[in-house]
């Protein structure tokens, strides 16, 4: 039966003809390029594996919409595993490799897809190598001993290097050097001990006094592998000779499995990371690829037509303190001193992976300086940071040599600023896991990326650690979102493993990491059926954020080295206030290619209005210079604190900075301020306004949740807002700054529709609306003006005010119609051209007729996911589909654990199946329209169906919005299938204690001891909505 809902709106037809010719603004909007789309990081085992398999799992992204893959041969992370092939025939880069490589890019080009790359296995930090050969990584180790004066002489043997180091949790997870080969001696350095102190665990800390540090490698106190030094007058006490030596870190960042190859068989030995503090050791990675995989004719001229990106990861890779030949040279020219000296404090655990530990159980320190390094250190990080430079620019060199451009996840977990590194590459790429899911720590990232014009930023999207097939759709969309509030407008997602069969792998297939990180998209999951549709949505999106150049209103200096995920500017009061921001670092302002124009900085590109210092006291020679010349063209500069209180980085120009720091603040463009005074009105009284104003009508206390993203297409005539509500469900009164003759369109990038805005105020400043967004749903507002004499032609009609009405838009036919809120109540409608239109009050009887149609009853059945009964083999890795019914109609949608014949096990697709007749008009010449609405959660995927027809996609954030069915029924009787999906999860946990993927089972722990998760419970009600027209 159908019940009568609540009531609800009815809609009336406004007899108002808007003449205006409006326009598509973004035409590629619908349907976006596969540029646009995002792509999927496609794990597949080895070069094992079958090319008639990769194709068909290339014609799977293809088929939901996605713009391609990144293709990355997972080898178990490089590990050793118990059921493997041979990787000394199937390892990276044979001819084995080859053909998969070949067959995988013939099928790319065949589905119009792009085609990215890892250089090397798993994170694609190496190649295979002759060992220890140029371009592959070093690193620095010591030896270290206590000597005492005798005779006014240290004399001793040299101590010997000391090889194991403290590797603490990467061990096991990040590939470790190999302890084999010969070690070059680099530094003798002694010195002077002031004081040795316990740790509370193991080994000391021992104070220098760095007065006394020498080196004396090349001197005459050593010689044949002993020290026979005097020392200065009157020295006494207990001293330490400490010896470094630079040598091949042997990292075999992917192993061979198979027998021991010949020497000259070096392909077939594995793959050596590469040295990536200098361009050689991106030389050496080019250079296999030119000669051993790009020289196939055929290769080559397909990846030049579907190749995008050659990429790398963050850098997964250990060492006691990172290297390249010539370190010291460098050094030295660069910091104008020798470091040789100060070797000893190099050592320190900022200067390792993501600052994990002290490489070693003893520290050295200096007397009267920071325990951790302090400037010498910092010098250490300045020198290595430009080694890698050379590295990203070497990358880019060849990439765009071959047609491509080069991605990266630049810097992070090493020891150097992220934001110099940024823009040295074509796609700069973060991602969501490493930096904390957090839309504010993006920013720091975006911001270089946009300065220097980078107009692809990618997102490694997704990843999630504790449980793969349990990540769900909208949780997947949500980081998404977020990604585009920062500016992120390309996505890579995690992941989408190789399908076929594997050797020592079971159903559901072949899974990377063991279950540890999520996710494993693909056909195996049930909601891979509905994936389109999230897509669609992410490419239009993209689509959007890559149209023109980013607008920004302020840029934050903030300097990190190394970089972490601490947020510099976490207060809502900017964001309340309409403000979008993001972070530069030192090198970005020093850029002399970054310039002023009338007062904006980068006014072709982000066009930020001030520079703000936050929290901020360190900053190099050449940033300063830099902020003074800016603020000399008239950009207005926020100091937040002291402007004295600024030190310099490293160790050099600490006069430069503080007379550049009180230049700057005597500037009449600079505003020098307290922490507890800056607020938004600081902004204001400098006349420093955000592009985008918020007030909240109904709903959040404030807009501190509303996140906005500006694209500027200035040669078109086009400025797009992305808007995201992170907050509560919210009506907002927002003011765009835009053209005085431009028209406002909504962008709907669940159905590709562009409508045409036609409530709107036009104030002095561009214009004004409400919109309302519901908990994590966004929107594009765009504005077109069009040139010349059309511009002023034919301005469109708009609604300014309104009584009794919702939902205003403009039809197919240029009118105006909107939604009754009481249809036995007068309406009205205030133009633009000052004239009024009343729309007069059906009668009782024809507004009763028009009530809201609660569906139901439901037929549920629901196709089942499961294992293969038995035992589980690699014979069988597609689901059993077994089809439950639920025997008894359901009042209302319920979730499956609360269905006995369903239960809790499940993991599949529900099918919600029900039927109606449409209500009779009782107003002659009436059109009935109806709408569908769903209330209550989406937990995964929907899709409906009427009358065998899929209906435009519904976002899964504001589901009771509704989506318009009157062109999807008929007269008589109507079938609605509401079609949801679950994750895998609940399924995979039923067999956890069976599954293989690699010979390995499941390595999560609540597989086995957790709850179930992903009941399906999407709906509470289903509305059908008919209007009168």
């Amino acid at each position: 039966m159908m019940a009568l809902s609540a009531v609800v709106l009815l809609f009336t037809l406004l007899s108002t003809t808007v003449a205006y010719s409006y326009t598509t603004p973004l035409p590629s909007f619908s349907l976006p390029p596969a540029s646009s789309r995002p792509k999927f990081r496609y794990w597949f085992p080895d070069a094992s594996v079958s090319a008639s398999a990769i194709a068909s799992d290339i014609s799977a992204l293809a088929n939901v919409s996605a713009g391609g893959l990144q293709f990355l041969p997972f080898f178990n992370q490089g590990f050793s595993q118990p059921t493997t092939t041979d990787w000394s025939t199937y390892g990276f880069g044979g001819a084995a490799y080859k053909r998969l490589l070949h067959e995988a890019l013939r099928a790319t080009d065949q589905h119009g897809l792009i085609f990215d790359f890892a250089m090397g296995p798993h994170t694609g930090d190496g190649v295979p190598a002759v060992p220890r050969t140029e371009g592959l990584a070093m690193e620095l180790v010591y030896g270290h001993s206590f000597v005492t004066i005798r005779n006014g002489k240290i004399t001793g043997n040299i101590p010997s290097p000391q090889l194991d180091f403290n590797k603490g949790f990467l061990s096991g997870w990040v590939h470790e050097p190999e302890n084999w080969g010969a070690s070059t001696l680099v530094a003798v350095v002694v010195g002077r001990v002031v004081k040795r102190t316990k740790k509370s665990g193991k080994g000391e800390t021992i104070v220098f006094d760095e007065k006394t540090l020498v080196n004396l490698l090349n001197s005459t106190g050593v010689k044949d592998g002993e020290v026979d030094w005097q020392a200065p007058t009157g020295s006494t006490g207990e001293w330490a000779v400490v010896a470094f030596y630079e040598r091949f870190a042997n990292i075999r960042n992917c192993i061979t499995t198979g027998p021991k190859q010949a020497a000259g068989n070096w392909i077939s030995n594995g793959t050596w990371t590469v040295d990536h503090f200098s361009a050689a050791g991106a030389k050496r990675a080019t250079e296999f690829w030119n000669k051993n995989l790009l020289d196939d004719a055929q290769i080559d001229a397909l990846m030049r037509s579907v190749g995008g990106y050659s990429w790398e990861d963050s850098m997964e890779m250990m060492s006691p303190l990172w290297w390249t030949p010539g370190f010291l040279s460098r050094f030295e020219k660069a910091r104008n001193y020798k470091g040789a000296a100060y070797l000893p404090v190099f050592f320190q655990a900022k200067n390792l992976w993501n600052s994990y530990g002290e490489p070693y159980e003893n520290s050295f320190q200096l007397e009267g300086q920071p325990a951790d390094g302090g400037k010498f250190a910092e010098d250490y990080r300045l020198t290595l940071s430009e080694g890698y430079e050379d590295y990203l620019r070497e990358y880019q060199r060849w990439a765009s040599s071959r047609g491509l451009q080069h991605s990266a996840q630049p810097a992070y977990n090493m020891p150097m600023d992220m934001s110099s590194t940024i823009p040295l590459v074509g796609a700069p790429e973060l991602e969501s896991l490493g930096f904390g899911e957090s839309i504010e720590v993006y920013r720091q990232f975006t911001g270089p990326a946009h300065l220097f014009g980078r107009n692809a930023i990618s997102t490694e999207i997704g990843a999630q650690r504790g449980g793969a097939y349990s990540q769900t759709i909208p949780t997947l969309l949500n980081l998404i979102r977020d990604s585009f509030a920062a500016g992120v407008n390309t996505l890579s997602i995690h992941g989408f493993p190789y399908n076929g069969a594997y050797t020592g792998t079971t159903w559901p297939g072949y899974t990377p990491f063991n279950c540890e990180f999520g996710e494993m998209w693909g056909p195996r999951q049930a909601s891979w059926r509905h994936m389109n549709d999230t897509l669609l949505y992410a490419a239009r999106n993209t689509e959007a954020l890559k149209t023109g150049v980013p607008r920004v209103d302020l840029a934050f200096y903030a300097w990190k080295q190394p970089w972490t995920t601490r947020a510099v500017y976490s207060k809502p009061d900017l964001n309340v206030a309409g403000y979008t921001y993001e972070y530069l670092g030192p090198d970005n302002l020093s850029d002399p290619s970054v310039k002023v124009t009338n007062g904006v900085l980068a006014a072709d590109g982000p066009a930020y209005k001030a520079i703000v210092l936050y929290g901020q006291n360190r900053i190099t020679a050449e940033a300063s210079l830099g902020l003074v010349r800016f603020a000399e063209a008239g950009l207005p500069v926020i100091i937040v604190g002291s402007a004295t209180g600024f030190t310099t980085v490293g160790s050099r120009g600490q006069d430069t900075v503080a007379n550049n720091m009180k230049k700057l603040s005597a500037l009449p463009s600079v505003k020098v301020v307290t922490e507890a005074a800056f607020k938004p009105e600081v902004l204001w009284q400098s006349d420093i306004n955000p592009r985008l104003t918020a007030e909240v009508l109904e709903g959040a206390n404030d807009a501190s949740q509303l996140y906005s993203h500006w694209r500027s297409d200035q040669s078109n005539g086009l400025e797009l807002v992305y808007l995201l509500n992170r907050g509560p469900t919210t009506t907002f009164s927002i003011g765009f700054t835009t053209p005085e003759s431009s028209v406002p369109y909504v962008l709907d990038a669940w159905t590709g529709e562009q409508t045409p805005l036609v409530t709107y105020l036009r104030t002095g400043s561009g214009i004004s609306t409400r919109i309302s967004l519901a908990q994590q749903q966004s929107t594009i507002v765009a504005f077109h003006t069009l040139s010349g004499a059309t511009a002023d032609a034919n301005p469109p009609l708009y609604v300014v005010s309104h009584t009794n009405l919702r939902n205003l838009r403009l039809n197919q036919q240029g009118r105006i119609e909107g939604l009754v809120a009481s249809p036995a109540e007068e309406a009205s409608v205030l133009l633009s051209n000052n004239s009024e239109v009343v729309i007069t009050p059906l009668d009782t009887v024809s507004a009763t007729s028009w009530k809201p149609v609660t569906l139901g009853p439901w037929n549920l059945t629901v196709d089942a996911y499961s294992a293969p009964t038995g035992n589980l083999n690699a014979a069988s890795l597609s689901s059993t589909v077994t089809r439950l019914a639920v025997s008894s109609p359901l009042a209302k949608l319920v979730p499956w654990n609360q269905i006995p014949s369903i239960g809790e096990k499940v993991s599949g697709i529900g099918y919600y199946r029900a039927s109606f007749r449409l209500p009779g008009a009782s107003t002659p010449d009436v059109e009935t329209n109806c709408t569908i609405h769903l209330t209550g959660k989406i937990s995964n995927t929907v899709r409906v169906k009427v009358n065998g027809e899929i209906i435009p996609a519904i976002d899964p954030s504001a589901p009771s919005e509704g989506r318009d069915i009157t062109a999807f029924l008929n007269s008589g009787e109507n079938e609605i299938v509401v079609e949801v999906a679950s994750t895998l999860f609940n399924a995979v946990k039923a067999r956890s204690g069976d599954l293989k993927s690699a010979g390995r089972g499941v390595q999560v722990p609540r597989y086995y001891t957790g709850p179930r998760l992903g009941f399906v419970d999407i709906i509470t009600t289903s509305k059908l909505l008919c209007r009168n027209a």
